[in-house]
């Protein structure tokens, strides 16, 4: 459930760019550092929004170049914020965690083996991350068996689901004590949540029908072959429209420093362009962002290379 919250990389300028690029390759850094090579590998999209959302609150922060194990000869630019790396690290390493479990939870024995391994060996990792924010931490542990217990009823409602996964995302606003900052971070990212909890059960959703597992377009509405009647589409669009209208009100009320255009360009433009991909199909979590061609700069999987 990562990796919708992007920017639209065309129509971003080319500073714009190398930003996203810095603060991305910083999360991978620090995660790296701070919880062991292997998590490097969980590094994402939705959590680098999450530091620029937080850092665009301060002063534009200082780059240095580090070295990058995807390249054997070379390094990149990477931001030097090391409390609100740390911060987004943390609840990367916690939200990739209790996902695979979640994982093993929800399938078979075999097919949830690779989760089942891989939760082992970050486990340590999330030890050390949850010892550093524990609020988060149970939070988030809290939400999802909340959200458990809403998929063992079958529940059909849509708001009911996607409020408890929201809610952990809002969670993720963890370093700014004045109510008059904090209270528009939390909307901002619970109706990013929101936004994201709705285009992964699409996303998912001929898998779910396939698998016969829990999904709730599956219930809410009557899929036929894994795939929604135009009617149910167009008021599911209604409902991700409304999140992106309300996270747009909630940034306003930010007094942002830095990066402004660019949290406004992931905002309005990357994720009804992510939703319009997952409706037409064509959405591939895993697909990298291109950082080196200014022509080719595209999202949501076209014209992509993998994601380290």
């Amino acid at each position: 459930m990562f990796g919708y919250v992007r920017p639209r990389c065309d129509k971003l300028t080319q500073a714009e760019l190398d930003a996203y690029q810095a603060a991305y390759c910083g999360l991978c850094r620090t995660l790296g550092k701070q919880y062991g090579f292997p998590t490097r590998f969980l590094v994402n999209y939705d959590m680098t929004f999450l530091w620029m959302l937080q850092a665009s609150l301060r002063k534009t922060e200082q780059t240095t170049r580090c070295r990058c194990p995807a390249r054997v000869c070379g390094s990149m630019q990477c931001f030097r914020d090391s409390e609100g790396y740390e911060n987004a690290a943390a609840c990367t390493v916690i939200l990739c965690w209790e996902k695979l479990r979640d994982d093993v939870r929800d399938e078979s024995f075999f097919r949830g083996l690779p989760s089942r391994l891989l939760s082992h060996v970050f486990r340590r990792a999330y030890r050390k991350a949850a010892r550093r924010l524990p609020d988060f931490a149970a939070l988030t542990a809290n939400q999802l068996e909340a959200l458990r217990k809403l998929e063992t009823e079958n529940c059909a409602s849509i708001d009911a689901v996607s409020d408890a996964f929201a809610r952990i995302v809002s969670g993720c606003a963890t370093e700014s004590s004045d109510p008059a900052v904090r209270r528009p971070m939390e909307e901002l990212l619970y109706q990013t949540g929101r936004f994201l909890y709705l285009a992964d059960a699409l996303d998912d959703l001929k898998k779910d029908c396939q698998r016969k597992r829990y999904n709730p377009l599956r219930f809410r509405f009557s899929p036929e072959d894994g795939k929604l009647a135009q009617e149910d589409l167009d008021y599911l669009t209604q409902l991700t429209d409304s999140s992106v209208n309300l996270a747009g009100s909630a940034l306003a009320l930010l007094p942002l420093r830095s990066f402004g255009s660019l949290m406004e360009n992931v905002i309005y433009l990357g994720l009804p362009s992510v939703f319009e991909a997952v409706k037409a199909g064509k959405f591939q979590s895993r697909a990298r962002i291109r950082f080196s061609s200014g022509r080719e700069r595209k999202a949501g999987g076209r014209h992509a290379r993998r994601e380290k």
